[in-house]
């Protein structure tokens, strides 16, 4: 199954916001984002997340490896995202963003989430079959 929210940018007719959901092997979940996480997009995560827990996915990969910004309101709803995790989900954030990751850090949430570098370490650590370095 694949589901793909986009927000399109009016003026140029580009897409500036795209999150694709793949449903992987081994009850994992996909959700891969492209472009800004801000104001205006997190509503689409948040629903995007919703989607993911609603279907009961016991691994959840969330893949931030093609976004370059994200704020507060994006960043609150991976709080409640993982706030709200059934107890034996795991929940796995790859990302090596240096300005996506400085934010994590420099509000303190990268010890609340399992931040790795790439999707392989991520799909690795929700599906057990590695340690995945914080």
């Amino acid at each position: 199954m694949q589901a793909v929210w986009d927000n399109q940018d009016d003026d140029a007719g580009e897409v500036s916001f795209v999150i694709t959901r793949r449903e992987l092997a081994h009850d994992t979940s996909l959700l891969s984002v492209e472009g800004d996480l801000d104001l205006a997009s997190a509503p689409n995560l948040k629903w995007a997340l919703a989607d993911v827990q609603s279907v009961g996915a016991r691994h959840v990969v969330v893949d931030l490896s093609k976004v370059s910004f994200i704020d507060s309101t994006a960043l609150g709803v991976l709080v409640g995202a993982q706030r709200q995790l059934e107890p034996g989900v795991k929940l796995a954030i790859a990302c090596a963003e240096e300005n996506v990751l400085r934010i994590f850090e420099l509000t303190g949430l990268d010890g609340m989430f399992e931040i790795v570098p790439t999707l392989q370490d991520a799909l690795g650590y929700v599906q057990g079959s590695t340690t995945a370095a914080s």
